[in-house]
């Protein structure tokens, strides 16, 4: 549903201010991201042109939003919410360019949801000031952008996907929600507390209990390299086919950006080079993990519990059907198997530097 407003933005605005030169932005905001509330919307009401502001509601509005955003005149677009709403957005987008034959425009990020690995990577503040910086940047034609390298999961472009205790407080998250939502709850208590709760309640319970599902990760594409303890990058090439990990597994997951929402530095090697991304695999235990837990968040902790390659084409392999994540959202269904490539092109992506 395009928003409407009784402002009207003029075309001297689109198309000039103070002297830069400005072209067609749109700004596509995810109604269910935790910070897309009716306040939010109306503040970037005042800050950006009604007619190119769009508020998705559902998959398929995604999609129908994306197909009018790839027949129009807009040369930037701007993801509102969280890496879900990056990953869903962007994948339709694409996907509604090459049905256009138009290249794909440069794109960027509102950090307004739960999860912001984007944001935090590139240092977007998810305040009021933050988010009108980038709609500024987004504005001026010759702001700076990057090349981002993404994943390929499932033929759909991501930031990171992978499994392990991630997948699994995504899994116990949405039990968890259902759950309060029976209860009556769910509107009473917000996405933070909700994690918090599924964390306690049952990822970790589970966790510590019950015993990890062994895991085999086999190097599918070009030269993988091993990390050292000491964060450098081996020399000696291990060649496509090599298993590069087996054995009982907490996380395995792989990244181009080194966090997860929240800041976390859950991949520190994801942007050693552009052509590889992190590939991280642990059977690091509850008490090791809790007993580091500053220096992991940071990205600092080294042991031999970790086991770090830089790739660009992986097979995980389970002992079972386990929860599966990639960008932050669940792949519908467990699974034994999932594929990661690094993805053949990059998207340009605006950059506050």
């Amino acid at each position: 549903m395009q928003l409407q407003s009784s402002r009207s933005a003029s075309l001297a605005h689109d198309s000039m201010v103070n002297g830069n030169p400005l072209g067609a932005v749109a700004v596509v905001l995810n109604r269910n991201a935790r910070a897309v509330t009716r306040k939010m919307v109306q503040r970037l009401e005042k800050l950006h042109p009604s007619q190119h502001l769009f508020l998705s509601e559902s998959f398929e509005h995604s999609r129908q939003i994306a197909t009018q955003l790839a027949e129009g005149p807009f040369h930037t677009i701007l993801f509102g919410g969280g890496d879900g709403t990056f990953v869903c957005c962007l994948n339709d987008l694409r996907e509604a360019c090459l049905r256009s034959g138009r290249p794909l425009p440069r794109v960027g990020v509102l950090p307004l949801g739960t999860g912001n690995a984007i944001g935090y990577y590139q240092g977007i503040p998810s305040t009021l000031r933050g988010i009108h910086a980038q709609l500024e940047r987004a504005q001026t034609v010759l702001s700076p952008t990057r090349e981002l390298p993404l994943l390929r999961v499932n033929g759909r472009l991501s930031p990171f996907a992978g499994t392990g205790l991630d997948s699994q407080i995504l899994e116990d998250y949405g039990a968890t929600t259902k759950a309060l939502d029976a209860m009556g709850l769910g509107r009473l208590i917000g996405s933070p507390l909700r994690y918090a709760l599924a964390v306690a309640l049952r990822s970790v319970p589970r966790f510590v209990m019950r015993k990890l599902p062994e895991v085999e990760v086999v190097n599918v594409g070009g030269p993988a390299y091993a990390i050292g303890l000491d964060g450098k990058p081996d020399d000696t090439p291990l060649p496509r086919g090599t298993v590069l990990y087996r054995g009982r597994c907490t996380l395995a997951g792989a990244a181009t950006v080194p966090c997860y929402g929240f800041g976390v530095r859950i991949f520190p090697f994801a942007d050693v080079r552009s052509d590889k991304f992190h590939l991280r695999c642990t059977d690091a235990s509850a008490s090791e993990t809790l007993a580091h837990l500053p220096a992991v968040l940071r990205g600092d902790y080294r042991s031999p519990s970790l086991h770090d390659f830089l790739c660009d084409a992986v097979e995980l392999r389970v002992s079972q059907p386990v929860p599966m994540q990639s960008g932050g959202d669940l792949i519908p269904g467990r699974s034994e198997t999932l594929r990661i490539d690094l993805a053949e092109t990059p998207v340009r992506i605006l950059s506050p530097e």
